[in-house]
């Protein structure tokens, strides 16, 4: 079969180690490190019925064998577009045990989605606007401290995909801090679950601990920043198509401003995973030495 991403100019390669983007650094590789989809499984994933007007993206948890999509039609998951998904999965996991098997022990896959929509070109609520500079966190999906762990291919034939990165996690978290107060916390305490959310536990989910709702915050805090929104420093990235790119999206501020047609794979890696487990953000959370005094902003 012909591989229709051959031909494209690849991107430099930086190959990471774990405690590098564990601090906040990106990865990125010219060339298919491991399965990506080739042109036939392109053509399952693109089908116009998964492309229908108001669908954000469709995601497929590969433990339950489960989707979930806004909007999403009835006939647009079919046995082959479910393959093809758990085949990137797969490959994906093996990959990163292989490349960080220090992560092997403490490494939990999340979801993986297909993203078959233009970023620039969706209409989508303020604070879930992905073309803003944020960090990453799951709602729905507490990671009760744990890392987010992010991998992304490019599968667009012909286009890249362009990214902004700007600040890290301490320097965030110090912005946040001139505007809202940050209690002084153990990690205990903030891994506890909120008393608001214990009256909302649904089954089979653990409720939202104070560290999930405080990284919520933060998200749409930065969001809402419009000083920082307009003036952060940005690095630009171009990520052309097949190429794949890693990033611990709880600790570096982004912003994905064009592209479409990416298939991304979330992890979650534990505390005692990590070769540099200080630089979490929950770490620095229990290391604040103070709260701010400054009244909540309005």
């Amino acid at each position: 079969m012909r591989d229709f991403l051959a031909d494209h100019s690849p991107l430099p390669e930086i190959p990471p180690s774990s405690g590098q983007l564990e601090r906040g650094e990106l990865g990125a590789w010219a060339v298919r490190p491991f399965f990506i989809p080739g042109e036939t499984d392109f053509e399952t994933l693109a089908h116009p019925l998964r492309m229908h007007a108001g669908t954000k993206d469709i995601s497929f948890d590969p433990t339950s064998q489960t989707f979930s999509g806004r909007r999403l039609p009835p006939d647009a998951i079919t046995s082959a577009f479910q393959d093809v998904l758990n085949r990137f999965s797969l490959a994906a996991r093996e990959w990163l045990v292989t490349t960080f098997p220090e992560y092997a022990r403490g490494l939990t896959p999340d979801r993986v989605t297909w993203r078959g929509t233009e970023e620039a070109t969706r209409r989508l609520r303020h604070t879930a606007r992905n073309d803003l500079l944020h960090i990453d966190n799951f709602p729905t999906r507490p990671t009760q401290g744990r890392r987010i762990l992010r991998l992304f291919v490019n599968l667009d034939p012909a286009d890249p995909q362009v990214w902004a990165t700007s600040d890290r996690f301490s320097s965030l978290l110090e912005r946040f801090r001139e505007k809202q107060p940050v209690p002084m916390r153990s990690d205990a305490e903030w891994l506890a679950v909120g008393a608001r959310w214990l009256r909302l536990l649904k089954s089979g989910w653990r409720g939202r601990s104070e560290y999930d709702a405080m990284m919520l915050r933060l998200h749409h805090f930065l969001k809402n920043d419009h000083a920082f929104q307009t003036r952060a420093t940005r690095k630009i990235w171009m990520f052309p198509p097949g190429s794949a790119w890693l990033v611990f999206t709880d600790s570096l501020s982004y912003a994905w401003l064009r592209g479409r047609y990416t298939l991304e794979h979330s992890f979650f890696v534990s505390p005692e995973a990590l070769r540099e487990p200080d630089e979490s953000p929950l770490a620095q959370l229990c290391r604040l030495e103070s709260p701010s005094l400054l009244p909540m902003a309005g």
